[in-house]
């Protein structure tokens, strides 16, 4: 089991919010949750999607479905004002991006998360016409940044949207979901055998982790999560790795990023791109300085120079670290016979063979003809509250007096969500419950 000691509360963020205290208790929202909310309501909206993405996942880490259903919700309702699959997004993608709102997207790979969590609430639910929408959604936000798009490859997605078919009834949906998923990753994703009725999911790991690089902090390099672990074992058996969101993180339709800059990912090329770029600044040169003319050379790295600065000046603000950090590194799992018998006791295993047993599912639920059972790792109550942040005090309130007006409605709109979706007393699940 994996996670931080929570700090105290946010008394200092707080203190910069107007308006904040006469919003900041909602009934019957958990008092475990209470923190995660305070946090939300003092970022506003530059800080909504991901507030509510990591409070959405750790309310299922409470025992809250209800919670995190509207968290999911709040939260895709403003990705898909940019990110959705329409002509209308698209015209507000590039609108967003050229004017530089820093307003919380998330990067593909956490886009898609949100609508993977969405989709496994559904299929609790026993929704599953909604959950392969979500889950077919999920592979789209994986495709698509803010001026590029590359080729799906999170055959997890497709797998999972062709179980929700499954348990819909359409078999021959399913069927062409399960072929879509072995297209995509070729090893590991195999539909389930005749007779399976429960999806078993294991999340093991760290999240992504995101840091600024550059001259300037300008671009956004991606790095993996932190995971000692190997493998996971249900009873004696070893099961599938069916995504790496480290991997996702890190590539864009399969191929290696080296950094994303103004929401253009630089691909890992290789030495071969280095050396054409050196051999054109070295013709540049020669060009300047046929034979050995110093005066020449020294005006040719002078143009150098005036370009160098001139790129500098043109640098954009240093790249947003914030991240989705209660996510997992890998998801492993699989298909079974299980009915509403209890499973056989799942562990993680280390390189060396030792293994740690993971102690209960965060869910346990069948609905009509299947039952999902997810294990996560990261313990509850164990994330803090705010997530990190590269800006300055001062960058921070100078933000948050700019977005003051607009700050005030998302507090109240909030406080009227999550009066209207209470939680429920967590209770650990039951089998098939």
């Amino acid at each position: 089991m994996s996670g931080r000691t929570r700090p105290p509360r946010l008394a200092a963020a707080l203190a910069l919010a107007l308006a904040l205290p006469a919003q900041a208790q909602v009934p019957g929202l958990p008092a475990a949750l209470q923190p995660y909310y305070e946090a939300l309501l003092a970022d506003g909206e530059w800080g909504a999607v991901l507030n509510l993405q990591r409070m959405g996942l750790e309310a299922i880490d409470q025992g809250q479905p209800e919670v995190a259903a509207t968290a999911f919700d709040a939260a895709i309702e403003r990705i898909e004002l940019v990110y959705a699959d329409s002509q209308a997004a698209k015209k507000a993608r590039s609108l967003w991006s050229s004017e530089g709102v820093k307003d919380f997207k998330g990067e593909p790979y956490e886009r898609a998360m949100a609508y993977y969590y969405r989709g496994l609430l559904f299929l609790a639910e026993g929704d599953y016409g909604n959950a392969r929408a979500a889950f077919r959604a999920a592979e789209y936000q994986d495709t698509v940044a803010e001026q590029e798009e590359y080729a799906g490859d999170f055959g997890l997605m497709s797998l999972l949207a062709g179980w929700a078919s499954q348990c819909e009834g359409d078999a021959a949906m399913a069927a062409e979901f399960y072929g879509r998923a072995a297209a995509q990753q070729p090893q590991g994703l195999q539909p389930p055998a005749p007779g399976a009725d429960t999806l078993v999911l294991v999340e093991s790991g760290g999240a992504p982790v995101k840091a600024a690089t550059g001259g300037y902090g300008e671009a956004l390099q991606l790095k993996p999560g932190d995971n000692s672990f190997v493998a996971v074992r249900m009873g004696g058996q070893e099961l599938a790795a069916l995504g790496d969101v480290g991997w996702q993180a890190r590539t864009r339709g399969g191929r290696m990023i080296d950094v994303v800059l103004d929401g253009k990912a630089s691909f890992r090329e290789g030495a071969e791109t280095v050396g054409s770029a050196g051999v054109s600044l070295g013709a540049q040169v020669a060009a300047f300085a046929p034979g050995d003319d110093s005066l020449a050379v020294a005006g040719a790295l002078a143009v150098v120079g005036v370009a160098a600065t001139l790129i500098g000046g043109a640098v954009k603000a240093k790249a947003d670290i914030r991240a989705w950090d209660n996510l997992p590194d890998r998801i492993y799992g699989g298909f079974v016979a299980g009915g509403a018998r209890p499973l056989p006791p799942v562990s993680e295993a280390e390189g060396d063979g030792e293994q740690w047993p993971i102690e209960a599912p965060v869910i346990d639920r069948r609905a009509g003809a299947c039952r999902l059972v997810l294990y996560r790792t990261r313990e509850p109550a164990t994330l803090r509250a705010q997530a990190v942040s590269n800006l300055s005090e001062p960058e921070r309130r100078k933000l948050l007096k700019r977005n003051e007006q607009r700050d005030r409605a998302f507090r109240s709109q909030m406080a009227a969500l999550f009066a209207a979706a209470p939680g429920e007393a967590a209770e650990p699940p039951g089998p098939g419950e």
